[in-house]
């Protein structure tokens, strides 16, 4: 029996997180399908964010049409393959420990960097959207417990 320590156990969940994300693109339809998960911050504020359209885009990215995708959502080809790259990552870290030409801490710290550099590409325009979000509602508040 294999040794479940922390670094497997996280790529056995991020791995099935993943894969879920996956079998729920594959379960709606991209055009007029019903999704489950709607955009809060649009239905609160009447305003589009920059995932606007995830879900759509990524039901059509696991059947192939990129470009209808794009139409969704712009961003969504470089977090779809974040999320495939990822996946894949995750599957093979799971066999980090037979491979023999590899340190496991080099691999792992492989891993921190790759990750979070291809997270920070691929998400970049949600989190700069975020940011500015943020900083928008502390103007306000601020602004407000001065007057």
């Amino acid at each position: 029996m294999k040794n479940f320590d922390s670094y497997r156990i996280i790529n056995i969940i991020f791995a099935g997180v993943i894969g879920l994300v996956f079998i729920y693109s594959c379960l709606f339809l991209p055009d007029g399908g019903k999704h489950l998960i709607p955009s809060f911050y649009t239905d609160i504020t009447g305003n589009t964010s920059p995932s606007l359209g995830l879900s759509r885009a990524f039901s059509a990215l696991v059947r192939g049409d990129v470009a209808l995708a794009n139409q969704f959502n712009p961003h969504a080809l470089k977090i779809f393959a974040f999320f495939c790259f990822q996946f894949l990552f995750r599957l093979i870290s799971l066999k980090v420990d037979s491979i023999t030409f590899i340190n496991r801490k080099t691999w792992i710290r492989i891993d921190i960097v790759l990750s979070i550099s291809l997270f920070l590409i691929a998400f970049y325009p949600l989190i700069i959207f975020t940011l500015v979000t943020v900083c928008n509602v502390f103007t306000i508040v601020l602004l407000k417990k001065t007057w």
